[in-house]
């Protein structure tokens, strides 16, 4: 399987998205771990497009991206639920385990192996009392991310 690469710069670091031909398989913070060398560069603007968009303020911009992301069964249905969070909201773990019955303690484990941030928005999931739980990407990158859909939930992209 071809992978083709996508990278980003953006106000909180660069993001580099992998994507085969039926849809991202991950798009990540690179911090300076996944440079991407030598690997092809995705000649389809859609994922780098999306991300630009995402970053300029339209905060449903990665709604519509394919995700081919290696999950178990449970794992996928935990992502797909994480589309359905509206930019700038919360749920926690637990609301999202009771929807498909299961644990919030298990959530979290599907948070933590979610290869495609953002596209999959675990930055969304919180603590049933309202506070952060950890981020791959790090505490910042959360807050500013909920912050920044927030902000631009209700915009509409112009560019």
């Amino acid at each position: 399987m071809t992978l083709f690469v996508t990278k980003r710069e953006t106000p909180i670091g660069e993001v580099v998205a992998r994507r085969s031909e039926r849809g991202l398989v991950s798009m990540g913070f690179s911090d300076g771990k996944n440079d991407a060398a030598g690997e092809p560069v995705d000649p389809d603007p859609t994922v780098g497009d999306a991300i630009d968009r995402y970053f300029a303020g339209s905060a449903e911009a990665l709604d519509g991206l394919a995700v081919d992301a290696p999950g178990t069964t449970l794992q996928q249905r935990i992502w797909r639920l994480l589309r359905s969070i509206p930019p700038g909201e919360t749920r926690s773990y637990g609301e999202l385990g009771a929807q498909v019955g299961t644990s919030g303690r298990v959530v979290g484990n599907a948070m933590a192996a979610n290869p495609v941030c953002l596209a999959l928005p675990c930055h969304r999931v919180i603590r049933s009392n309202g506070t952060w739980q950890g981020y791959a990407y790090g505490s910042h990158r959360k807050r500013w991310l909920l912050e920044h859909e927030a902000e631009n939930k209700n915009a509409e992209w112009t560019g």
